[in-house]
């Protein structure tokens, strides 16, 4: 086997694993928001909510009104929107670059032979 050879099977190996991470990093985006959407929630206990008020004398922590929850449950669901539109944006990258490298190089790999 030549080195030219070895390289053209090599950068499509690795170029075929990069697609396929892509298109598994899709298939779970889209399986968390349509098939399991509570796979996205967060079950624990975040404690008081988080506000600028200081403690009161005795170090008590001052609760939250209604309005500073239903602000820190937005926030947590714009948070929660953003990672998702970011964990598609890299998918999508992942596979719109790595498909025609794949390609190409599998193509002069083949010819090769």
């Amino acid at each position: 086997m030549s080195l030219k050879k070895a390289y053209l099977y090599l950068v499509s190996v690795i170029s075929l694993i990069i697609a396929v991470v892509g298109a598994i990093m899709l298939l779970n985006l889209a399986l968390r928001t349509w098939i399991f959407p509570k796979a996205d929630f967060d079950y624990y206990y975040g404690g008081p909510c988080m506000t600028s008020k200081a403690p009161t004398p005795d170090g008590r922590t001052v609760p939250c009104t209604t309005e500073e929850e239903e602000k820190f449950k937005k926030d947590a669901e714009d948070r929660k929107s953003a990672q998702k539109q970011r964990d598609a944006a890299q998918a999508l990258a992942m596979i719109i670059v790595a498909t025609p490298v794949w390609l190409y190089h599998w193509k002069m790999a083949r010819k090769e032979v």
